[in-house]
């Protein structure tokens, strides 16, 4: 039987609600023509609430602490020792690409410099030694500021970048949302759906495609060029979710991202006081009008893309569409993802399209990211590595779900189990023994919106104690959540495995 051509596309810090409610203030003829004849997972989980893990999650099958790739900030590049989509699917006979953000690299964030765009090129032979045939590389709006990759290397070539770092990086002032201020086909999103659409032009349906693209929006800077603004009716916007009083609970931890007395979402580097509180309402519409044209911005390369590729393949072509992790978009008052684990974050879009699929099919089992890479190597047919913690989407749902759901990045943990959720945060990145840990639980049952912490209401222990048993039992996570650091833990490892041995695999 012929392959089957395998179109992965995916976005950045998406909230579920800007694909699956209806009632949203703009239109989405490409993710929503899609959905309409997909199979789509309303109950799918992240792995992490971060970047850098959950994408390693999605290249290997293995949660962030079984895989060593624990933090945007610190420890392990992904092992090039692992089994991963690129290398699994070229042995399976496809050849592959990838365009736009990888990110499997902790970002080396002390080397920064908001005014200066320096050397990425190790990092893109590194990407390429994945197994990647073909690579354009836009590694996250803010890298391609500080970092040459192909996209600021096209856009300095423009004498363009200057003036898009000065706006979103070195010139940029606390409580505003700067203006692209380049034509719109320059944007980091357009850029990338430029690039997967010129490759299409290269590829024949003779020869099976494994196709990656992966947009780095609506992830932060509210960036998207003003144009994809006029799309927008911010009249017909969802009301944020958010309790006045909830904050005057001591026992949160996003308590400090509010006030601005500590470590918070990333909202707090752009709000006054680094308060997150003092954002007025005319911001946040401000915000999320932005945000939502960055997603309607997408969804425009989104259409183009599929109906380019259905042109070529026709039913012998398989789509997935999910997000790496959700963004607060305001809920409870934040925006970001940063030291948060609210559902907002945790729970993404999934959906998977089966070559010559007409109707579309409403699947309630809840699911998990580390699904992604058994799915996608099922679809092409390629051996499925033994000893990872996703199964494929198929087996899962005739399994009636997963049970447990376990979310982890630097210095945090998720668990879901019966209705609950037990949430562990600890005050920043580098963590000891003295270390504040945040306890948190919450009955999503009673409280979908995860307002009030259970964690010392009495009538609670008993499921309480449950849940941290679980976590408690699952080797190596605390450990690796917690006490995660390395001697050098900004290092760039050119992926030698040093993460993986350490974390017990």
């Amino acid at each position: 039987m012929k392959k089957h051509a395998i179109l992965f596309i995916t976005t950045d810090e998406q909230h579920l609600d800007t694909v699956y409610r209806k009632d949203m203030p703009y239109e989405l003829p490409g993710l929503h023509g899609l959905m309409e004849c997909s199979d789509v997972y309303t109950q799918a989980y992240s792995a992490s609430p971060v970047c850098l893990p959950a994408r390693c999650t999605w290249m290997t099958g293995l949660t962030p602490h079984r895989n060593g790739c624990i933090s945007n900030n610190y420890g392990a590049t992904l092992p090039r020792e692992l089994p991963n989509l690129f290398t699994c699917l070229k042995a399976a006979g496809y050849t592959t690409s990838l365009h736009g953000k990888c990110h499997f690299v902790p970002c080396p964030y002390p080397a920064v410099r908001p005014f200066l765009t320096q050397e990425y090129e190790h990092f893109r032979q590194y990407y390429r030694s994945l197994g990647m045939d073909h690579l354009d590389l836009q590694d996250d709006k803010n890298i391609s500021l500080w970092y040459y990759d192909d996209y600021s290397i096209e856009m300095e070539k423009q004498n363009l970048l200057a003036e898009y770092r000065s706006r979103f990086m070195t010139h940029k002032k606390v409580g505003e949302l700067g203006v692209y201020p380049n034509e719109p086909s320059t944007h980091p999103d357009s850029w990338t759906g430029r690039k997967a659409l010129e490759y299409l032009d290269s590829c024949s349906a003779d020869q099976p495609h494994f196709m990656w693209v992966s947009f780095s929006g609506p992830h932060y800077p509210m960036d998207a060029p003003v144009c994809y603004e006029d799309r927008i009716d911010m009249d017909r916007d969802i009301p944020r979710r958010f309790r006045p009083d909830e904050w005057e609970d001591e026992t949160k931890h996003n308590r400090m991202a509010y006030y601005g007395t500590g470590p918070g979402a990333e909202g707090c580097g752009n709000a006054p006081d680094g308060a997150q509180k003092n954002f007025s309402e005319a911001y946040w519409r401000a915000w999320r009008k932005r945000y939502y044209a960055n997603i309607v911005q997408i969804d425009d390369y989104v259409e183009q893309i599929v109906s380019k590729a259905k042109a070529i393949w026709g039913d012998e072509l398989d789509i997935v569409f999910s997000a790496d992790h959700g963004d607060m978009m305001g809920n409870h008052s934040l925006w970001g993802k940063n030291s948060v684990l609210y559902n907002d974050v945790l729970r993404v879009p999934l959906m998977v399209h089966h070559g010559g699929q007409k109707e579309r099919r409403d699947i309630d089992e809840t699911v998990c990211s580390t699904e992604v890479f058994p799915t996608l190597l099922q679809l092409g047919g390629g051996e499925i590595p033994e000893h990872i913690d996703g199964k494929p989407l198929e087996q899962i749902v005739e399994e009636g779900g997963r049970k447990t759901i376990l979310s982890s990045c630097e210095g945090r943990v998720a668990i879901v189990q019966d209705g609950m959720k037990l949430c562990l945060n600890a005050v920043g990145f580098d963590v000891t023994d003295d270390t504040k840990i945040y306890r948190e639980l919450y009955d999503l049952e009673k409280d979908p919106e995860e307002y009030t912490n259970l964690y010392d209401d009495p009538a609670y222990a008993a499921r309480r104690d449950l849940l941290m048993a679980r976590l408690e039992s699952e080797p190596n996570l605390l450990r690796t959540v917690f006490y995660h650091r390395t001697d050098r833990p900004y290092w760039f490892n050119g992926g030698n495995g040093a993460g993986y041995e350490r974390n017990g695999l």
